[in-house]
């Protein structure tokens, strides 16, 4: 008997073991699932096309975290960025849909400039869509010792349309376009070749055509989610469009002196017309703007 109710013990609490080693095991991977899946965003969608955070592109959750956690340390410029929106946005936007290009592509002006219209790098690009000389004038903008169109953000703008579309048309993918738009069209052809690859995810690219896509990718979920990541409360009102009116003009031996004659300041000019890159203007007919009176 004694020996009966031993062994009816013995097997109790082998099951009841059983079931806690069971029990443990079970919570382990709910742990681990709910780490993994909590550490693995859902895929973003970025000018149409899906990012990928499989296993097999799990490094681009790290690519992805970094460019967020740099826009996120520099809340200044971010700020101002958002505060300078009116001035571009609805112009790029606008444009964009016209052209059929997703409107997605705005982020990527951020990125090359952080929307400052004079902005000029190292290497001599220049403006929001920061474009080379060559660049330049291979899309019809003027560039030389009086004008330069970089600087203007419409024709830019236009401009910068026309060299993604040809990149879509030449590669398929938007995020390989916008890859191009960094690296050059015959630098990612060359890339795709010798690693016989055709998405943008699976090249191994220099460092700064390798997080190009994703501080585009950062810049759009930050805005679109802006109180998530910033305390807005703090940040004020965005900049409104100044009210302005076109002046025509012709050849302009100094800016400086008509400016006064006309009751307008040298100051406003070169600040609302950024081409013009001195106090004259060469001979044609040239669309000025001034603040209305």
């Amino acid at each position: 008997m004694i020996m009966k109710t031993w062994i009816s013990s013995w097997f109790t609490a082998k099951r009841t073991i059983s079931l806690m080693i069971v029990g443990v095991v079970f919570f382990a991977w709910i742990v681990t699932a709910f780490s993994f899946f909590s550490s693995n965003p859902a895929n973003k969608i970025l000018a149409g096309e899906t990012v990928p955070f499989d296993k097999t592109h799990h490094m681009n959750i790290e690519r992805f975290d970094r460019e967020l956690a740099v826009n996120q340390m520099n809340e200044a410029q971010m700020k101002i960025m958002w505060k300078r929106f009116p001035y571009f946005k609805p112009m790029i936007e606008q444009k964009l849909r016209a052209a059929g290009v997703p409107t997605d592509i705005f982020y990527l002006a951020l990125a090359e400039s952080a929307l400052r219209e004079t902005a000029v790098s190292n290497a001599g690009a220049a403006g929001i869509w920061q474009f080379m000389p060559a660049t330049a004038s291979g899309y019809n903008l003027r560039v030389d010792s009086f004008i330069d169109e970089r600087l203007d953000a419409e024709k830019a703008t236009d401009a910068a349309i026309r060299y993604l579309k040809k990149a879509y048309e030449k590669f398929g993918s938007r995020t390989l376009a916008m890859a191009a738009y960094n690296r050059g069209s015959n630098g990612i052809s060359n890339d795709m070749a010798y690693q016989y690859q055709n998405n943008y995810y699976d090249l191994y690219l220099n460092n700064e055509t390798y997080r190009y896509v994703f501080r585009i990718l950062a810049m759009k979920e930050i805005y679109e989610n802006l109180s998530s990541y910033f305390d807005l409360s703090k940040w004020g009102s965005q900049y409104s469009l100044p009210d302005t009116k076109i002046v025509t003009l012709n050849n302009v031996d100094n800016l400086a002196v008509w400016a006064a004659g006309q009751g307008y300041t040298y100051h406003e000019v070169r600040v609302l017309n950024p081409r013009i890159r001195g106090n004259k203007l060469p001979d044609g007919t040239w669309n000025v703007k001034v603040y209305k009176r």
